[in-house]
């Protein structure tokens, strides 16, 4: 079922009346496109990869069904390239047997046969996947032994490629539980990370791809991670990586850690973001000239997102301070070359009769500029929370969010919109 367009306030659209996640990415000629599972990850039920298109400075349409899976498979990740094309990923289980297979779809939607990423014989269980505006793509698996060993493995697909390559090793073997969280991304050339942390052994692992060459060994860049690792890739192959330490009581080190690297180099040492805050909601953005801006906002610093740039081998420094009464959710950022940017959060809307909040967006026209009033993207809700940010060739932005009212024992009402931003 397809449902209609709705605008409850500010513009938003709402995409799906569920829980769902999605990704979104805007072409050159101001074309979006919204791919999502009809579920969130990690849901045991089977469910069709739908994919929604807007016109330059138009509204989504019609939801289509891109897939719907077979017996045994399982859709657990989707991305989409700025074309309209794609890849979707499949868990599949047949009995004692798992694999992790990729279906490529085209722009206009119409998909690929599946094919095996994961080796034959192989007990494969999906980590996580990212495509590019390219096209360019990379899925991640952790792949089992016998003894209860595992490594992480991935498979790479180049720009302008009709498959993927052979699999190839991102960690050596371990034997322990496998609690492990990774984060993946992937540039428009073929640049890649992959980066990990498990619960029992807390230290952060990454793994840097060239284009056209396979991953390096890992790099270890703390011992002790307080949350997940989280990475993002520029279009020029520059690296972003992020991730909080804290300890009780807190020190002057604690808080965000920021780690650079440039195209085809690796990480540097950390860069201490918010010094003394401790665990840190934080999203980024790389340019494809290699600049960054970060957005962050944590207990320590004030109820605010305070976001920090810095040009390619310069030192962050703070840059502006938006919203009021943030609440600690995710954020959401987009920036270019030009000096453009977006930064989305949510922050309390009111208190009585009941606690509500709204996703909000600030917006930089150009570089040197300051950002702009905050946007309210849709009505009050009992939760809020930006999804993805994209800015929009020629002018605005388009920022995907979710939402929740609660209401009685195991009552709950979600969905997913978007805003566009002038």
């Amino acid at each position: 079922m397809a449902l209609a367009a709705a605008a409850p306030a500010a513009g938003a659209q709402v995409v799906a009346p569920r829980d769902v996640s999605a990704e979104l990415a805007v072409g050159p000629d101001g074309r979006a496109f919204l791919v999502s599972p009809s579920a969130r990850p990690g849901a045991r039920t089977r469910s069709a990869i739908r994919r929604r298109t807007a016109l330059p400075g138009a509204a989504f349409g019609p939801s289509r069904a891109v897939m719907r899976p077979g017996a045994g498979d399982r859709p657990v990740d989707a991305g989409v390239a700025a074309d309209g094309s794609g890849v979707i990923v499949l868990q599949r289980v047949r009995g004692a047997r798992r694999s992790v297979r990729a279906v490529a779809f085209g722009p206009r939607g119409a998909p690929g046969r599946p094919i095996a990423l994961s080796g034959p014989g192989e007990r494969a269980d999906f980590a996580a996947s990212a495509v590019a505006p390219s096209g360019a793509a990379v899925v991640v698996w952790f792949g089992h032994r016998g003894a209860g060993r595992w490594r992480l493995e991935a498979a790479t697909r180049a720009p302008g490629a009709r498959g993927f390559g052979a699999p190839e090793p991102l960690s050596s073997f371990v034997r322990r539980a496998c609690c492990t969280s990774v984060s993946v991304a992937i540039g428009e050339r073929g640049d890649a990370v992959a980066t990990w942390s498990s619960t029992a052994r807390p230290a952060v692992w990454a793994a840097l791809r060239s284009p056209g060459r396979a991953f390096r060994a890992p790099q270890r860049l703390a011992a002790d991670a307080s949350d997940l690792p989280r990475v993002v890739v520029g279009a020029g192959g520059a690296a972003a990586l992020m991730y909080s330490t804290q300890h009780v009581p807190l020190r002057a080190g604690d808080g965000l850690q920021l780690h650079r690297a440039p195209p085809g180099g690796g990480f540097g040492p950390a860069e201490h973001v918010n010094g003394g805050g401790g665990v840190t909601i934080a999203a980024a953005a790389v340019t494809a000239a290699g600049r960054v801006l970060v957005a962050w906002s944590d207990r320590v610093h004030g109820a605010r997102v305070h976001v920090s740039e810095a040009a390619a081998g310069a030192p962050l420094a703070a840059s502006a301070e938006l919203g009021e009464d943030v609440r600690p959710r995710h954020l959401a950022v987009a920036a270019d070359d030009l000096g453009r940017a977006v930064v989305a959060w949510s922050q309390r809307a009111s208190t009585t009769p009941a606690h509500r909040e709204r996703a909000v967006a600030a917006m930089r026209v150009a570089g040197g500029a300051p950002f702009g009033a905050a946007v309210a993207l849709g009505g009050p809700w009992r939760a809020a929370e930006p999804g993805r940010a994209a800015l929009v060739p020629g002018g605005g932005a388009l920022v995907l969010w979710g939402a929740a009212r609660y209401g009685g024992p195991a009552q709950r009402r979600a969905a997913l919109l978007v805003t566009r931003l002038p």
